[in-house]
């Protein structure tokens, strides 16, 4: 007996533009800055007709084949020029061509040279595709057809967010194991650093931190605040916070331009208990207190120049998402 999966590609059509995503499976700190941050709290849509339901048209069909393809969670879509995909599904990177045909599967598991336990983000620099492994920290080089280059080690500790950005390479670090809480108890505000990185991955610049809500018991901890980060030319949309808020940031700068928020009515958590994380198991006794609210905000993603954020708002088992333009007017929802 076999058991096939099926993975489907839409496009998103609200006011007839469209949003690839890549069905349910992929959908790929109010800062003070003196003089540079703007607050943008909004309460009316620009558009006339708001609350309209989002159509789907499938456009292709991918399938595993329960074997050698097994799709998990599918996430981090790039839709490449000649119409093919590529996406992560840990632990493995694939490439369809646009008429859902395989083209590569890559990624060895091990720690041996071109191996990797924990990969995690992609990202190009003109035809060369690279993989960024937390396991052991290393950044593996592909040609974009999927053959194997080289690797180059990272001498530090894993990245939370990487990418190749207005011609350079940016990442952001979680700082939280070199902080000054990390043997306290209890929830702790700990810096995400963002870095520029010298290409040869030797040298970090410090461009900017981020802070992030923590809480730590006996040096474990979770992170309870959102994290997200989608790019934008010269810039960075984030997300860091359990409230509903978003930062621009200026990579050119280092400072951030402005914030767009507005009001929202929070949902209560069912949270129980925190799960446990299958990567690092703790003891029951170690894991943070329930959360009172569910986080306003699970993802954010750029659209015909336009900023999507997912919300947890749900109706008629319909999710809200809000429109805002890049300047931080709140336009459509």
């Amino acid at each position: 007996m076999k058991l096939y999966v099926r993975k489907q590609l839409f496009f998103l059509n609200p006011t007839k533009k469209y949003l690839v995503l890549f069905s349910l499976f992929l959908v790929s700190l109010v800062v003070s800055v003196a003089g540079q941050t703007l607050l943008l709290h909004q309460e009316k849509l620009n558009d006339k007709k708001p609350g309209r339901i989002v159509t789907l048209e499938e456009v292709m069909r991918i399938h595993d084949n329960g074997r050698n393809i097994i799709f998990k969670n599918p996430r981090y879509l790039s839709h490449l020029d000649d119409g093919s995909l590529i996406f992560f599904d840990y632990p493995s990177l694939y490439r369809f061509d646009k008429n859902g045909k395989l083209i590569f599967k890559i990624l060895k598991q091990g720690e041996g040279p071109g191996e990797c336990l924990q990969p995690d983000y992609y990202y190009f620099d003109g035809d060369r595709i690279y993989v960024h492994s937390w396991i052991p920290p290393k950044i593996l080089e592909y040609e974009i057809i999927g053959k194997y280059i080289k690797e180059k080690k990272v001498p530090y500790h894993v990245f939370a967010y990487i990418g190749y950005i207005d011609n350079r390479i940016f990442g952001i670090r979680d700082e939280i194991r070199y902080s000054e809480f990390i043997h306290k108890e209890g929830f702790f505000t700990t810096p995400f650093t963002l870095y520029k990185i010298i290409p040869n991955f030797r040298k970090l610049e410090k461009i900017f931190e981020i802070p992030v809500k923590h809480y730590i018991k006996k040096a474990h901890w979770w992170r309870r605040a959102m994290f997200a980060v989608v790019p934008f030319e010269h810039y960075l949309f984030i997300v860091h916070a359990e409230k509903y808020q978003i930062a621009k940031l200026d990579l050119r700068s280092g400072r951030i331009e402005k914030i767009f928020k507005r009001p929202y009515d929070r949902l209560k958590s069912r949270e129980e208990e925190t799960e446990q994380d299958i990567y690092n198991p703790v003891p029951k006794n170690l894991l943070p207190p329930p959360l009172d609210y569910v986080f306003d905000i699970w993802w954010i993603q750029i659209a015909n120049n336009s900023l999507w954020v997912f919300t947890s708002t749900t109706k008629d088992e319909n999710e809200l998402i809000d429109v805002f333009d890049m300047e931080g007017n709140y336009i459509d929802c």
